[in-house]
């Protein structure tokens, strides 16, 4: 399989890129972070929550500024068509306004659905040489798939982002590998500002990045799977996305099953996934974040191997990780349960008691993306 080797010019875009998205992340937080503790706008502990303590949620600000700084000046624009930035821009207002204010999940749906129609007319679409119609398919799934993924991933303090960023940095090689500078950039820019805001948001986590951060993040992770799909100097098998993000894929689908088997909405807020039920084992929540960010560099690796190595190879791998994942899963459903609470008990709290009350007559589900 031929490969591009980047230039030292494409090295320093990239360098360019993900510099300046770290440093306004870094700025930018404590700035927000400020002003959503004076503004009241925290995310409250309820028995759907896994955090002590009101803790801002606004995070997302400062990634969505880092992300467009960091593409912007390090020429990543044209790594998409327009509509797939309108898309994401979209998700940011949506996620924006239902940690402002709540939106129900019709709304909420509404916009993730809006945001997957703008990407499909920029002609990204999920195995781009199969049929057309399943491809547009498989597209829509995986768009609507890993921008829920992302959202319900952000359940522990750390995770989302680190996930985020292993991922992004895989995709961003494979990207320079192919040749293709704009989308490496924008994965460069995306893994900067991710780690970045690492430094607020391990635990104990001093903010969140809330819905307006999971949503576009996991929006622009789905586009830069994508777009490592299309033509470029070395063909991608259709696989390497799904294995490289397969951390934040198989606690959804871990999450959903189990809470179909129980008879129990799917979305709903909870303590029930892959992360709390370690916790509930023994491991502490670094330990447990150390453990999900393992997983990322392994199932980067893989899909690197799939980028540029042996087709078999990499087949043998992924189909590892799917034994793995398969054991994992029936491992933590029979050895654990979905447990009522996170650390700590917040049923005692007439203010968290409000605040389900409140939640369950707008009809919106708990948020897992605003607050851990």
């Amino acid at each position: 399989m031929s490969v591009i080797l980047p230039s030292a010019l494409a090295l320093a875009e990239m360098g360019i890129a993900a510099g300046t998205g770290a440093l306004l992340v870094l700025l930018v937080v404590p700035l927000v972070e400020r002003g959503a503790r004076r503004s009241g706008w925290m995310a409250v502990p309820t028995r759907a929550r896994w955090h002590e303590g009101a803790t801002p949620h606004l995070g997302g600000i400062a990634l969505a500024v880092g992300i467009a700084a960091g593409v912007t000046v390090g020429g990543g624009g044209p790594a998409f068509a327009r509509p797939v930035w309108m898309g994401a821009g979209l998700l940011f207002v949506a996620g924006l306004a239902d940690d402002l204010r709540g939106l129900r999940p019709s709304a909420k749906f509404g916009a993730q659905l809006g945001a997957t129609a703008l990407l499909l007319t920029a002609g990204l679409h999920f195995w781009p040489a199969g049929p057309t119609g399943v491809s547009a398919l498989l597209t829509v799934l995986w768009v609507l798939g890993l921008t829920n993924a992302l959202n319900l991933v952000d359940a522990m303090d750390g995770i989302a982002a680190g996930v985020a960023a292993l991922a992004a940095l895989s995709l961003g090689v494979m990207s320079a590998w192919q040749g293709r500078l704009p989308l490496a950039v924008v994965a460069a820019a995306v893994a900067a500002v991710t780690i970045g805001f690492l430094a607020y948001n391990f635990s104990p986590a001093r903010i969140f990045m809330g819905d307006c951060g999971s949503l576009p993040l996991g929006y622009l992770l789905a586009a830069l799977g994508l777009g490592v799909q299309q033509s470029g100097a070395a063909k991608i098998p259709a696989l390497v996305p799904v294995v490289v993000l397969a951390v934040p894929l198989f606690d959804t689908l871990f999450v959903s099953a189990t809470r179909l088997r129980r008879g129990q909405s799917v979305a709903e807020g909870g303590t029930d996934h892959t992360m709390h039920r370690l916790a509930r084992q023994g491991w502490s929540e670094r330990q447990v974040a150390l453990l999900f960010y393992g997983a990322g560099v392994a199932c980067g690796g893989i899909g690197v191997v799939g980028a540029v190595g042996p087709p078999l190879l990499f087949y043998g791998l992924a189909a590892g990780v799917g034994g793995g994942v398969l054991a994992v899963g029936r491992h933590l459903a029979r050895q654990t349960g979905p447990g009522p609470t996170g650390p700590p008990d917040p049923a005692s709290s007439a203010e968290e008691r409000s605040v389900e009350i409140d939640e369950r007559d707008r009809g919106a589900p708990t948020s897992e993306g605003t607050a851990p």
